[in-house]
């Protein structure tokens, strides 16, 4: 009796080996589906970093929280009045998604594991407009940021590279394939006068590809 007691507690994985938290650094590339973007910049792609932490909360359910961010822009010429010469401007946006969501993870192998993500976000814009000329100290700059919500929803694998700490710590290699959903950007400014006025709208969503490198512990 007491061997079989001792055999079935060694055979049976300890509670101290499930991994119950997650962190890991991301780098997407976001497809950008909105023609407007190439105002900003000429590839129709978007290329943030961030990071991502999650907590089991059931069996193989994680909720997650996300931050990314990334930037892009891009030199607009304006003929002047008298055709002689061309006027320039540094066109930049700040595309960042603060993200809130759940992550479940599919029992398939003990390295590799299929996960499906879904996730709430509000999208933030902070577009810039600065005067390009010579003479420094003098630059034009006009600001403005706009905010939207919208849904992320993707699906990946998780490659656990390494064991550490008696196999109570994965180092792991994450990839994931999605769309992400955003309601349009309304970006409006009060340069020119007291009340607002709009400076156009901007949609960020689109298919991406996401790769992360972190740990469950």
């Amino acid at each position: 009796m007491f061997f079989s007691s001792l055999a079935l507690a060694l055979l049976t994985p300890s509670e101290a080996h499930a991994q119950k938290y997650e962190v890991a650094l991301t780098t997407s590339i976001q497809t950008v589906r909105d023609p407007r973007w190439e105002v900003v910049n000429a590839s129709p792609t978007h290329t943030p970093s961030g990071i991502v932490a999650g907590m089991v909360v059931s069996g193989s359910t994680s909720v997650i929280l996300g931050l990314n961010t990334g930037s892009a822009g891009s030199e607009i010429m304006v003929p002047t009045s008298d055709g002689s010469a061309e006027h320039g401007f540094n066109l930049a946006a700040t595309l960042t998604h603060y993200q809130v969501g759940a992550r479940y993870r599919w029992s398939w192998k003990e390295r590799l594991v299929p996960t499906t993500t879904v996730v709430v976000q509000l999208g933030q814009a902070t577009l810039r407009m600065d005067e390009n000329i010579d003479i420094e100290g003098e630059e034009v700059e006009t600001r403005s940021d706009a905010f939207s919500m919208g849904l992320e929803f993707g699906g990946g694998l998780e490659y656990t590279v390494a064991y550490l700490s008696q196999e109570q710590v994965r180092l792991t290699l994450g990839f994931e394939v999605g769309y992400t959903n955003l309601r349009k950007m309304k970006f409006k400014t009060t340069e020119n006068g007291p009340s607002e006025a709009s400076l156009g709208e901007l949609n960020p969503g689109g298919p991406f590809v996401t790769v992360a490198v972190g740990t469950r512990f």
